[in-house]
């Protein structure tokens, strides 16, 4: 437009405004995400084995039962893939039917990655004149990793088109979106090692392309997800919970590090459930819009159903997680238990096996019954603020403790020195717990 037509549309309606550049339009409609966003560079090739998970995102793309023998070493992925892939097998015979014999049910027990991966996989849920016994259904196992799977296939036939984002974490990195993407490369990679006349293309499956940022940002990282919109309702828990910790943070309250609140093979729910309690931590007086916002939601009332997910038992927290149940679900189930804990475990558990979650989950044994007499104490409140009072050595020193049995007499006396100096040990921490119980009460 000219100058004068620019100012005769002035003299009409009023002095039109200077042009503004994308990323103005971009930082006036999504505000900190924006800013964010401009700290990413052009996507580079990274090393995969440099790459770290991030264990508190809330997209949980590993099971429970493969995640737990994992400790988050990228070095150690092909010992995850073959610790998934001997869980979706049992998962597979578990589901055949019983009277079939031991061959044919290994037979069919039997996931033929390089058949989807190479795209020649035939199954099907009919069976033809070589196979006529009808294929079942695949599993929650199965399901979550034929997305890795078929992910891998497409990247290997067309190339990744989205890069994934990484923030520096010292001479590493830290994953912030693209796990999916992230774990197919390295299935590629393990894969196609030259072994058993596969080819060998461990050099092009390397090094993923990856914007490189200065810091990971759990705003950025819900922007993706409300982008993708394939979180559960766990996931979106544990999004609004890092989200409003966020907050608080910048107000200068200290939450516990997940590593202090969660070991290997524990539940992670107790990290997000320093945010449960509505009342200590309510919605920040300014920043529910940006909440609202960054959470994909309509409505206040969203924000506090989700948050009360921070409050489930851990098995029905696990159990919704790796079955992708919705809110709506989870909250018929505890209309269901009439808002009782154990009875809200025993709902969920007959859910989660008509769902098919029937094997190899940790959580499905041991589950406390009503008669067991032993107090617990509740997941919110006081005794969960504050400085943590056990270390991670004191803890690892008691549940070594736990596991004596009654033969520890027999013991060498180099041996009874030995627990005799960790169960000192363990006194002095029961000390200083009783300590801080005097120190409430003054």
């Amino acid at each position: 437009m000219s100058r004068r037509d620019r100012s005769k549309l002035g003299k009409a309606f009023g002095t039109l405004p200077d042009q503004v550049t994308k990323e103005e339009i971009d930082l006036g409609l999504y505000g900190d995400i924006a800013a964010l966003d401009a700290q990413r560079r052009d996507a580079a090739p990274v090393d995969i084995f440099s790459i770290y998970p991030d264990v508190t995102q809330p997209r949980r793309v590993i099971p429970t039962e493969v995640r737990h023998i994992w400790a988050g070493d990228p070095a150690q992925m092909p010992a995850l893939f073959e610790a998934w892939f001997a869980a979706i097998t049992r998962e597979r015979s578990a589901r055949l039917p019983k009277n079939m014999s031991d061959a044919e049910r290994q037979s069919r027990a039997y996931f033929d990655i390089g058949a989807y991966l190479e795209g020649t996989y035939l199954g099907g849920s009919g069976g033809d004149e070589d196979d006529p016994q009808p294929q079942i259904d695949p599993g929650p196992l199965e399901s979550g990793f034929r997305l890795i799977v078929d992910l891998a296939a497409t990247i290997r036939r067309d190339g990744l088109i989205n890069p994934i984002t990484v923030a520096h974490a010292g001479a590493d990195y830290r994953l912030e979106t693209g796990e999916r993407r992230w774990l197919a490369y390295h299935l590629l990679h393990a894969f196609y090692d030259g072994s058993e006349g596969r080819a060998d293309e461990r050099g092009q499956w390397g090094k993923i392309p990856a914007y490189v940022v200065d810091t990971a940002s759990v705003w950025r990282m819900a922007h993706e997800n409300n982008v993708r919109d394939d979180l559960n309702a766990i996931g979106r828990a544990r999004q609004f919970a890092l989200l409003l910790m966020s907050i608080y943070r910048q107000r200068g309250v200290d939450f516990e590090s997940f590593a202090d609140l969660v070991q290997p093979g524990e539940c992670d729910r107790v990290f997000y459930s320093q945010v449960a309690d509505g009342t200590e931590f309510p919605m920040p007086r300014g920043n529910t819009e940006k909440l609202l916002n960054a959470m994909g939601f309509s409505s206040k009332s969203q924000l506090r159903e989700h948050r009360s997910l921070l409050t489930l038992p851990d098995p029905v927290w696990q159990w919704a997680d790796d079955l992708g149940w919705a809110q709506y679900r989870i909250r018929k189930m505890q209309e269901r238990a009439e808002r009782d804990p154990e009875k809200l475990i025993e709902v969920a558990q007959q859910e989660a096996e008509k769902d098919g979650l029937s094997v190899g989950t940790p959580t499905l044994k041991g589950i406390p019954k009503s008669a067991d007499p032993s107090p617990t104490l509740p997941d919110i409140g006081p005794h969960r603020r504050g400085k943590i009072l056990i270390s991670r050595g004191d803890r690892a020193r008691i549940r070594e403790l736990m596991l004596l049995r009654s033969g520890v007499g027999q013991v060498d006396n180099p041996t009874k020195q030995y627990i005799r100096e960790e169960i000192n040990a363990a006194r002095r921490w029961l000390k200083h717990l009783e300590q801080a119980l005097d120190d409430d009460k003054s």
